[in-house]
């Protein structure tokens, strides 16, 4: 594999080697594993359910390839989470592929598969630099997110459209300020400046410019739905992180875990305030 880390990957990779630990063990998630936000959307009631909700509209996607097994691929897999709840509840087979920064994620999630006789395998790389071997390989390529942390998204969207079969989906579930960073106040420029710094954030896209990159690669914007009132907000735990950035914010510099307090505490302030949102978005491979 052709690796060419960035300052920003690096940091991205021990970010998560760090914290990963720290995030299953305080960030609620019903013990399953996932390190992404709970979405209590329709007909949900348990925390569990909330977790396992965005892969949930991740599976609906894999159920719809024809093609069996269908090849999926998990662009930014964590510890395999997401793919272990795809095993256990698709309609058909599947062969289930991630890739993660974290040398420490993949071979937690690659144990974690085979303890259980699960069904993916988990590769430490960079979805900016994917295997050659890969090209036109995949049905359906998700980044739940994980889009947020890239710093060169035509890297992120080229590579992702070349492993793609013609007609294979990508689906982008992740945080997207509304309005270029200019267009926003200084109060909020500041909040974005933490979302970037301590969310690991290595862009600002809005969805539009988003969608204008995707289609310079031949990815066709055919869903983009707005998640965020599903997106839990102003926990007590939310509250608590608040107080402590307003009261200790010079302590959130001097630890990895602090730095994911203070960047989710910025993306509360954008999910409450309006200039986040959380949305799911679909495109489809389509070369010229």
């Amino acid at each position: 594999m052709n690796m060419q880390p960035t300052t920003h990957t690096r940091k991205v990779s021990q970010y998560y080697d760090r914290n990963t630990w720290l995030f299953n063990m305080f960030g609620k998630t019903g013990g399953t594993r996932n390190i992404h936000a709970s979405l209590w959307g329709p007909g949900v009631s348990t925390s569990q359910e909330a977790s396992h909700y965005t892969n949930g509209l991740i599976c609906q996607l894999a159920d719809q390839i024809r093609n069996k097994p269908a090849r999926i691929l998990d662009l930014g897999c964590g510890v395999g989470a997401s793919m272990a709840y795809l095993a256990g509840h698709a309609a058909g087979p599947l062969e289930l592929t991630g890739i993660t920064l974290s040398q420490r994620q993949a071979e937690t999630g690659n144990a974690l598969s085979r303890s259980i006789r699960g069904e993916w395998h988990i590769l430490a790389g960079d979805f900016h630099h994917l295997p050659e071997t890969w090209t036109g390989q995949y049905d359906l390529a998700y980044a739940l997110e994980s889009f947020v942390h890239s710093p060169h998204p035509e890297s992120f969207f080229r590579e992702a459209a070349r492993v793609l079969t013609t007609g294979g989906q990508l689906a982008i579930l992740d945080t997207f300020p509304t309005k270029p960073f200019s267009d926003h106040s200084s109060p909020v420029q500041e909040l974005l400046s933490d979302y970037q710094a301590y969310w690991k954030a290595g862009h600002i896209l809005t969805t539009n410019e988003t969608e204008a990159i995707a289609s310079g690669h031949g990815l066709i914007l055919t869903g983009n739905d707005d998640l965020t009132p599903w997106v839990e907000k102003d926990r007590p735990r939310d509250r608590w992180i608040a107080r402590f950035n307003r009261r200790f914010r010079p302590l959130t510099t001097l630890h990895p875990y602090l730095h994911a307090l203070r960047g989710g505490h910025a993306v509360q302030c954008g999910l409450q305030q309006g200039w986040l949102n959380y949305r799911m978005l679909t495109f489809q491979n389509s070369p010229a």
